[in-house]
């Protein structure tokens, strides 16, 4: 049986524990980064917006120690999926909370200026920590 291949032109890298991404209006929208490449990057979220972020046209990418590795890198979402996982909810008074569930959405990087082409493969190549299958 022939195995199957993923069409993607990038490989995919491990990123360390504590890697996210900020995007929207004042950075509202936090998520974990998952994966990334050259080509784009893929984090999970709390579902907590309308919109979330599909409708955000850029990110930063915070991958160590909470300091920037780049900022404003122009997206396009490519997917934006719920996953199973869901988020505990404690209430701290009479009143139910409402929960939101996790997503899971893939970015495209958009054209980027060659500092930032050159910033991102730095990251990469400094701050993952490996090769995903």
């Amino acid at each position: 049986m022939e195995e199957k291949k993923e069409g993607r032109r990038h490989q995919r890298y491990q990123v360390p524990e504590g890697s996210f991404v900020t995007l929207g209006p004042s950075n509202s929208i936090l998520g974990q980064i998952l994966d990334i490449s050259m080509g784009g990057l893929a984090f999970r979220y709390i579902n907590s917006q309308p919109d979330g972020p599909t409708d955000q046209s850029y990110l930063d990418i915070h991958l160590t120690e909470g300091d920037m590795c780049l900022g404003r890198v122009p997206i396009k979402a490519v997917s934006d999926l719920e996953t199973p996982d869901t988020v505990t909810c404690k209430a701290d008074g009479p009143l139910p909370v409402s929960c939101r569930a996790m997503r899971r959405c893939g970015v495209q990087f958009g054209e980027m200026t060659q500092g930032q082409i050159s910033q991102l493969a730095s990251c990469i190549q400094t701050q993952t920590i490996g090769g995903l299958p």
